[in-house]
């Protein structure tokens, strides 16, 4: 069915280009026309407006096809006619007329005066149709074609091509044109990486002029607004890396540096570049809050907003983002604080009590470190201050947790004799060993907290601390008797 589709689309889109291929009258029958008239309404009314239009030979032209309503005597018209009659064309509405004028007159009169405006008015014919894109290509030919062209009007189309690529930006979507005519397309839908090509080309055509800062950053946020892809469908993940790349070259290139004149524009281009360190720090947070387990990119984002504070502290245009900087660092130390809780609790439930104790005390401080940093009213303090407390309660509770199974496990080691290892099985052994180790592991708890999980209780204290005399003095005699086993099963 679509097979079937595209071949009726094709055949209909030849039948659109080639109906203007009508036969000339025939002077010599009266008038009359030569084949018998249309009974499409439509083709009627188009040879009744303009009876000579078609693909037709003209003497000292060729084989050229002229749209309904140009006049053949166009071909002979100086530079200087064609242009005035492309102009009226234009401001009538007639496109079509405006169009091939312009364009005969580029292509036939390329080394006059008035071809650069007449490619010029090319460009605005495909804006006013709406093929932007084809618009963008042609306003470059231009630039490419006539270096020389006046610096106000390139100015001018600099702008307008930068206009363009914002509009693509802020999502409006390319059109296929269908080739050898003026009017038909096929949508394309919106094209991030695209849109980036756009404003390279900005930049390209002046690295330094006015508008080159704001595009580099255009091409940032091109990759940046790829990472969505289609309705979430195509994300180019890579994306982060080519938005990231693209604002640290904005950066790098524009940022100002002692000594340096300012620029004509020099306050846009240090909002700009000051922005463009905003979105670096954005990319990092992005991608650490992708991955719990995974801190270093945090480090990253909060990093890289302390320098955008830095280095625009006095920038009175980026106060909001410099508030906003300070809101995120808070965000992403918390983010930090929530990946320790998570470690810690994953050590937890596998009953790995001194690990959960390391991270879960590395919360506390995460946590209160947010406290110190945040506005008391602020909502991260209230989070900060929450989770510190939380990570406080989870300290005692797996302290507790690492003291009990001491106990526990004190009964498989307390009636071992030393001296009789030897008569041992290596099961009962390796037993032992077991036991002897998770005691000593369990037990590397600051006094205070075996105090605490002891609740007080002088005498289970001094209780743990006998199994954590005798765990240190049964794990080497136990590891020797090992070593011994080992070498004589060797020499044998």
């Amino acid at each position: 069915m679509t097979r079937g589709f595209l071949i009726l689309f094709v055949l209909s889109t030849f039948g659109a280009v080639f109906s203007g291929c009508i036969s000339a009258k025939d002077e010599n029958a009266g008038g009359r026309a030569v084949n018998p008239p249309s009974r499409n309404p439509l083709e009627r009314m188009r040879n009744t407006a303009s009876p000579g239009h078609g693909f037709k030979y003209f003497d000292g032209v060729g084989w050229k096809y002229l749209p309904p309503g140009v006049k053949a005597e166009m071909f002979t018209m100086t530079a200087e006619d064609l242009f005035a009659l492309a102009q009226e064309a234009f401001a009538e509405g007639d496109n079509t007329k405006a169009l091939f004028a312009a364009r005969w007159l580029h292509v036939h009169h390329p080394g006059a005066d008035l071809a650069p405006e007449a490619r010029r008015l090319v460009a605005q014919v495909y804006e006013k149709r709406g093929f932007h894109e084809n618009a963008f290509q042609e306003y470059q030919a231009l630039l490419d074609a006539h270096p020389n062209y006046d610096a106000t009007k390139r100015a001018e189309v600099a702008q307008r091509m930068f206009d363009i690529a914002n509009e693509y930006l802020d999502g409006k979507w390319f059109r296929w044109k269908i080739p050898y005519q003026e009017r038909m397309y096929l949508p394309v839908f919106s094209s991030m990486s695209r849109t980036a090509k756009l404003y390279g080309q900005v930049v390209s055509n002046a690295p330094y002029g006015e508008l080159a800062a704001s595009a580099q950053f255009g091409v940032g946020q091109a990759h940046e607004r790829a990472l969505t892809g289609f309705w979430g469908f195509f994300a180019d993940e890579k994306a982060y890396k080519k938005a990231t790349e693209a604002y640290q070259l904005l950066a790098d290139r524009y940022q100002k540096r002692p000594g340096d004149a300012p620029r004509p524009n020099q306050a846009e281009i240090d909002r700009v570049v000051g922005e463009a360190g905003f979105q670096v720090a954005a990319i990092f947070e992005v991608q650490a809050n992708e991955g719990v387990y995974d801190q270093s990119m945090a480090e990253r984002a909060i990093n890289a907003f302390k320098d955008f504070r830095v280095l625009n502290a006095g920038n009175p245009s980026l106060k909001p983002k410099l508030d906003e900087a300070t809101e995120r660092i808070n965000r992403l130390h918390l983010e930090r604080v929530r990946g320790a809780i998570a470690i810690a609790e994953f050590y937890e439930r596998r009953g790995k009590w001194i690990a959960a104790y390391k991270y879960f005390g590395e919360t506390s401080a995460r946590a209160a470190a947010v406290e110190g940093l945040a506005a008391k009213d602020s909502p991260a303090y209230e989070e900060a201050q929450r989770m510190n407390e939380q990570a406080k309660a989870s300290l005692s509770r797996v302290a507790k947790k690492s003291v009990r199974e001491t106990l526990d496990l004190a009964e498989v080691i307390q009636n071992v004799d030393l001296s009789g290892l030897k008569n041992l099985s290596d099961r009962l052994l390796e037993s032992v060993e077991h036991a002897s180790r998770r005691i000593e592991l369990n037990l590397r708890l600051p006094e205070s907290e075996l105090r605490a999980a002891v609740a007080g209780d002088e005498s289970e204290y001094q209780t743990v601390l006998a199994i954590k005399k005798s765990a240190g003095e049964t794990l080497p005699a136990v590891q020797a008797e090992f070593d011994r086993r080992e070498a004589e099963a060797n020499k044998e």
